[in-house]
Order: structure tokens, then C-alpha cells, then sequence
């Protein structure tokens, strides 16, 4: 280094500003900080908790990523959250085994003190009375007749949570012996969070689970805020989600509505029960009338709505995810398939594309490319999704081109999926519905063992195939007007 010149020392990263975050100026270790509820301070006080609990977060400023320190804060404030909830009760020995079990936890966790401290260590030695202490405090002895004499002013501990206190200082730190229904729904939570995070799709398909999967979150925090969070055992299980169906039809005018919202909770239990709290059984529950109050899609107008549809196709007047939409009627292409295309597969020689969205490649079908502008449109841009980044990461892209549709046609009823069915029967009309390339096409399964064989399979992709689908779509378009 160059005499008299002064390398500049990087300053040190600032602990960033986050609701209950305190870090300690003597050491840059980072805590949980928040305070009591004032209606709440007596109470505490009687479990020996202070008016401000500060809980380590185990990590330094500095050294730590504000998701690390996010992250920590939530965990904690969680446990924090579950004690206050648990002290609101207005009867406390109304509470569950389970229930007494997670406040224990978190008063421990309050006091630095986790599962199975006292196990291994002599009942004699110093050792056991000074943890045992540090747990309890002046209520380790609170069963004496004159302890209430000895403190004045003090209230004993509930012998419920003492118990429970003293079995999770004597078990294993993992041992729980006792499950709520809030454990079987963050265990659900974190199983579709996992699953989410394996997804072999594509990166606008992952999106489209997370924006469900909060859809999901609402659902299972709507059922535990109708139940309680009771004590998870097969007999509470199963009748509250007996009741929380029956308060759901009661309450949705759609039978479908009521069902999205009792499957997922449901689904939840059910795997806690098989995966976790193994000795119980959950019990298959269904909702009434769902089939019969299920929408019917209108299909378009073939002879007034279609024409329509096709020459808006064919306008710059509108963009190109609704026109690309538009195109895919003639294949049964869903806006979720046609915004994860990829322009690496379209075809333009071949004049095929594959159409994206599906979970498996296997599950993979080609769609014909129709004319030049459906070619055009599909190879806007160079690499990347077919309707660019910008739009392929964007949401409601069903209800955008249902916006169009209706704006064509004039036709409020019209849904994207009208379209979907659409294609299928003006197959149908045509005299073509019925053949197994057209299901191929279409990813119809139905009941034709031939189809369920070859779709997703290599011979859907090769020559004599796709010119088969070539000729199927020549005849849905021959009462169509003629475009490049």
C-alpha cells in the first residue's frame, strides 16, 4: 500500500429497525422484546412472568441476515402470542392437557430453560434444586400450608401447569405428549411449504402455489378461529369439523365454496393424524348438494360469438396473452398453460408448440400452430416465456382475458374456461370430437384407453401424430375466415 494513503475501514452493518428487535449495546447479541398487555400484568405475574420478556434470538449484529433476524423474531413472537392467548382464558383450569402443555413450554422458553434440564440429574444434588428453581421460583414449594404467609400477595401457580411444567423439565426436549390443532396446522403449513418449494415447474407456476397456498393459510385460520384451539384428540377432531361443515353450508349460498373451505383444515388433521398423532382417526366428511350447485360454463356461439372471438385474435387492438388466449380455444388451452410456454418450444417448421404449465413432462402435449399471426405472437420475444417475463409473473390472468372475452362478444356470461369447453364442441359439430387425437389434443382423458396410453407419451410428438392433429384443426377453422 502506498505511503500516507489511508485505506478506508468498511463501516459496520447496522442492525436493521424491526418491531420487537432490541440488541444488547455491552455485546451485539440480539433479543425478542415485548411487553405485556396491561389487562394482562396480574396474571403474569402470577405465573412469575415480567412485564417485558426478552427472549434470546441467538444471534449477533452484524453477522446475521435481516431474514435470519425476521425469521428468529417470528418464532418467538409466536411462542409469545401463544402464552398471552392462553393467559386471555378466562378460565384457565377450563384449559386441555395439550393446552397446558404449550403454555408450559413457552413460560420455560420465557425463562431460558428448555425440555429435559432436570433429566439425568440427581433429585439430591444442588444441581436439580438450583434448575428446578430457576423454572418455578418461589412456587417451587407452593403447596406448603403456610406459603401464602411467606408471600404475601402472591398468587399460586395453577398445579395443572406445574405438572406440566415438571414433565417437559423431565422428558426429552422434543418428547410432546399432548397436540393441538394449532401443531396439525403449522405441520400442514410447513408440509405444503416444502412441497411448494420442490416443484419442478416453472417459476410463475411456484407463484401461482404460494398465492394459493395463502388462500389455503386463510382457510385453516378460519376453522381455528371457529373451533378454538382445542386439544387435538380423535373425538374433538372429528366434531369440530362436524360443525365447522354444518356452519359452512349454513353460511355459503354455493355448496362448492363450502367445501374449498372445510378440504383444506380437513386435509390438515388428516395428516397429522397419519404422520404424527398416529392413534387417531379422521373421518371422511362430505358436503351436501356440492355436485348440484356446481356452475354450468356456457360454451360460445360458434355462428356469432366465435367469428368475433377469431378476428380480435387477429387485431392489434388487443394484447398478445388475450390473443394467444383466443388461439387456444382450438386446443383447450388454459391461460396458466399458455403463460408458462416457452418460446424454446415452439416448433415453427414442425408448426407446433408444447404447451406449458403441466407439473411432469410426461404430462406434456403439442398444440398446432395455426397460421403466421398465432406464430408471431408466439415468437415476440427471444427466449423466456412466450408472453414475456413481465406478463407471465403478473396475477388474474384468467380474469383479464375474461374481460376481453365479454368485450368482444357482448356476452357477460362468458368465462375462460367457456373456452376450453368451446374447442371440444365445435369438434364435436364438426364430426371430429370423437377421435382420440382430438382427446390428445385437448388433454381430455376420458374414458378411451387408447388416449389415456398415448397422452404424454413420445408418439403424441412424432410426424404421423401431429399431422393428424394438422388435419383436426384444419376442420374446426374451415367456416372461418381466412387470415395470414
Amino acid at each position: 500500500m502506498p505511503s500516507g494513503i489511508l485505506k478506508a475501514q468498511p463501516e459496520p452493518e447496522s442492525t436493521p429497525k424491526m418491531k420487537f428487535l432490541k440488541e444488547r449495546k455491552d455485546s451485539g447479541a440480539l433479543a425478542f422484546q415485548r411487553k405485556i398487555p396491561l389487562h394482562l400484568l396480574d396474571k403474569a405475574k402470577a405465573y412469575g412472568i415480567k412485564p417485558v420478556v426478552v427472549l434470546p434470538l441467538d444471534l449477533m449484529a452484524g453477522a446475521a441476515s435481516e431474514v435470519q433476524i425476521a425469521t428468529r423474531i417470528e418464532q418467538k413472537n409466536k411462542q409469545f402470542e401463544q402464552l398471552m392467548r392462553f393467559l386471555e382464558q378466562s378460565d384457565a383450569e377450563a384449559a386441555s392437557n395439550a393446552q397446558w402443555e404449550e403454555a408450559a413450554k413457552a413460560l420455560l422458553e420465557i425463562k431460558g430453560i428448555k425440555g429435559g434440564t432436570l433429566r439425568n440429574v440427581s433429585p439430591t444434588s444442588d444441581e436439580f434444586e438450583y434448575r428446578l428453581d430457576k423454572a418455578l421460583g418461589i412456587n417451587i414449594n407452593q403447596d406448603r400450608p403456610d406459603w401464602e404467609k411467606v408471600y404475601p400477595g402472591e398468587k399460586r401457580m395453577p398445579e395443572k401447569l406445574v405438572s406440566a411444567i415438571y414433565e417437559i423439565l423431565n422428558n426429552r426436549e422434543d418428547q410432546k405428549r399432548f397436540h393441538l390443532f394449532s401443531d396439525a396446522i403449522d405441520y400442514y403449513k410447513a408440509y405444503k411449504e416444502s412441497e411448494i418449494n420442490k416443484l419442478a415447474g416453472t417459476g410463475v407456476e411456484r407463484e401461482r402455489k404460494r398465492r394459493e397456498f395463502k388462500k389455503d393459510c386463510k382457510r385453516l385460520e378460519g376453522f381455528l378461529d371457529f373451533t378454538g384451539n382445542q386439544e387435538f384428540t380423535q373425538d374433538n377432531a372429528n366434531e369440530e369439523l362436524r360443525r365447522y361443515r354444518n356452519h359452512l353450508v349454513i353460511h355459503n349460498d354455493n355448496a362448492n365454496t363450502a367445501k374449498r373451505a372445510l378440504t383444506v383444515p380437513a386435509a390438515a388433521l388428516r395428516r397429522y393424524a397419519d404422520e404424527v398423532a398416529t392413534n387417531i382417526v379422521i373421518t371422511q366428511l362430505k358436503v351436501d348438494g356440492q355436485a348440484r350447485s356446481s356452475k354450468q360454463r356456457p360454451v360460445l356461439d360458434i355462428e356469432t360469438e366465435l367469428p368475433l372471438l377469431w378476428e380480435a385474435a387477429h387485431s392489434e387492438e388487443y394484447g398478445q396473452f388475450e390473443r394467444l388466449s383466443i388461439f387456444g380455444i382450438f386446443s383447450g388451452a388454459s391461460a396458466a398453460e399458455i403463460i408458462q410456454t416457452q418460446v424454446e418450444d415452439v416448433y415453427a417448421l414442425d408448426r407446433y408448440y408444447i404447451l406449458g404449465g403441466t407439473k411432469e413432462k410426461t404430462r406434456q402435449r403439442p398444440v398446432i400452430i395455426i397460421n403466421r399471426t398465432h406464430l408471431e405472437l408466439l415468437t415476440r420475444y427471444k427466449e423466456g416465456y412466450v408472453v414475456g417475463d413481465i406478463v407471465a409473473h403478473q396475477q388474474n390472468h384468467s380474469g383479464k382475458f375474461a374481460s376481453v372475452l365479454r368485450k368482444v362478444t357482448g356476452n357477460p356470461k362468458l368465462v375462460p374456461y367457456s373456452c376450453r369447453h368451446t374447442g371440444k364442441f365445435l369438434a364435436d359439430t364438426k364430426g371430429v370430437g370423437h377421435k382420440d387425437v382430438t382427446e390428445t389434443m385437448f388433454g381430455w382423458t376420458g374414458n378411451k384407453r387408447e388416449a389415456k396410453d398415448n397422452y404424454g407419451k413420445a408418439g403424441i410428438f412424432s410426424k404421423p401424430y401431429i399431422e393428424q392433429m394438422k388435419q383436426i384443426t384444419e376442420v374446426m377453422l374451415e367456416d372461418l375466415p381466412q387470415h395470414p
